[in-house]
């Protein structure tokens, strides 16, 4: 394990400052040096070529040391292999095993929200169509009724929401589905209803996963036509089981869900329920459209929803390249990272979730994804907040941390991650990650340590105490 902590001096403050102001004075011209100079001039109270005029940097001099000492103490405690990468404003504040690849778990998360915002775009909605054989006559549908899935992840029953660990969870209602139905006029539906989920690949998970994860929620069988993430027989009430649900098969149980809801609306349905295809050259009867794909990004992130990742991961394969894989879905992740000029060293990427254990990052492509992001960016917003929302709601608590770190979580048997930003004492934000694998018995309080001494950076001191003085 490599440690390279920052090291700077007020000295080369000084150097700094003096390059920065020497060089634009060399820039400007005689006559722009006579604009300047015309009329009375303000009299500067701080030296021109003081370091206070370039405050970060003065700050760093000051506090990146005791800082470095800080984390270098409580990271010798650690167990297992660890990487750290802490920045501000791009200046490296502090190091350690920074190209080190490292599995990542959800963290990995972060590039796959990158590539979906990149490729499938922020304001898109995706759209659930409901599509018969033939034009409905009189509100009466003559045949079956196809619902058609596109990979929206998040429709869910009343009852289903109830179950959620999470109570602030974003979901869509799939009962709104129903009420588009009706909305259409529909009152009779001769034949059956039929769940149709053609439009992304239908392995349900990816065979590199431990079978385990088939079990306890851990992500559900993927499909372009979920409801309640595919797994449960909740209709509108947690106590009634679909008896119609098909175990493995989620187009049967959206299907079997929609005929529900259908007749507790009054809609006659002659037939039962399946999986299937929708006709070809269909009537469209009723659509419903998703939240945009910057609120399913947001709601991965805050939830570290895996079933989320692994959909938008199929999504972002088949707008890139026409296939809806995950393989397609992790190369064009890939490709997107490039494009903003971020190096691969060290990414093994075999998902979209971080569920793989064979998945590896560097702490270091981490923070350079996060320091890429525009203000205002829906993974910045959408980052869990300590001790409030998401994946940390829970997670420091009643510490300095809780409302100043916001950051995606990462958590296998042997992996604990962390990567985000924190609000330091001084100065302005850290973007920060840290990876450790290993088997601390702290669990995710390894990484929740580093939170808590990320916002003592600057040992009190604030940067308006280092700006220059106003002139008189």
């Amino acid at each position: 394990m490599t440690v390279e902590p920052n090291r700077s001096f007020p000295k080369l403050a000084l150097i700094a400052a003096a390059t920065v102001l020497l060089g634009v004075v060399g820039t400007l011209g005689p006559a722009t040096l006579a604009d300047a100079v015309s009329g009375p001039a303000p009299v500067p109270v701080t030296p021109v070529l003081s370091a206070r005029r370039l405050p970060e940097v003065l700050l760093g001099a000051a506090a990146d040391p005791k800082f470095s000492e800080s984390l270098d103490s409580y990271l010798k405690g650690v167990a297992g292999t660890t990487c750290v990468s802490v920045t501000q404003q791009g200046r490296v504040v502090y190091s350690r095993g920074a190209t080190e690849p490292l599995a990542p778990a959800s963290t990995i998360k972060l590039l796959t929200a990158t590539a979906a915002l990149d490729i499938i775009g922020a304001d898109t909605r995706l759209v659930t169509r409901l599509v018969s054989a033939k034009e409905p006559s009189a509100g009466v549908v003559d045949g079956d009724l196809t619902i058609v899935g596109s990979g929206d992840p998040l429709l869910v029953t009343a009852g289903y929401k109830q179950s959620l660990e999470d109570p602030d969870q974003v979901v869509e209602d799939f009962g709104a589905v129903a009420d588009a139905v009706v909305a259409a006029g529909i009152t009779e539906i001769t034949g059956s209803i039929v769940g149709d989920d053609v439009a992304l690949d239908r392995t349900r998970w990816n065979p590199s996963w431990p079978s385990r994860y088939q079990i306890g929620g851990v992500v559900a069988p993927l499909s372009a036509l979920l409801v309640n993430d595919g797994q449960t027989g909740f209709s509108d009430h947690p106590e009634k089981a679909n008896a119609e649900r098909k175990p493995g098969d989620p187009p049967a149980l959206a299907a079997a869900t929609l005929r529900t809801m259908l007749v507790a609306r009054g809609v006659r349905v002659g037939g039962g329920s399946s999986s299937g295809v929708a006709p070809p050259d269909p009537h469209e009867v009723a659509t419903y459209e998703s939240l945009p794909i910057r609120d399913i990004v947001g709601e991965m992130l805050t939830d570290s929803d895996n079933t989320t990742a692994e959909i938008l991961t199929r999504l972002i394969g088949r707008e890139a390249s026409g296939s809806a894989s995950t393989s397609a879905g992790v190369q064009a992740t890939r490709d997107a990272l490039v494009a903003r000029g971020i190096g691969l060293d060290g990414l093994v990427m075999v998902d979209g979730s971080g569920l793989d254990p064979t998945n590896r990052s560097t702490c270091r492509l981490l923070v350079e994804v996060l320091q890429q992001l525009p203000p205002g960016s829906p993974i910045t917003e959408h980052l869990a907040l300590a001790g409030r929302t998401g994946t940390l709601r829970k997670r420091l608590i009643n510490t300095a941390a809780a409302g100043k770190v916001r950051a995606k979580t990462g958590t296998l048997s042997m992996v604990n991650a962390l990567a985000g930003f924190a609000e330091p004492k001084a100065g302005s934000e850290l973007t920060f990650t840290m990876i450790e694998n290993g088997s601390d018995p702290r669990g995710s309080g390894v990484t929740d340590g580093l939170a808590e001494r990320l916002v003592t950076y600057g040992d009190g001191r604030r940067v308006d105490t280092l700006v220059p003085a106003p002139a008189r």
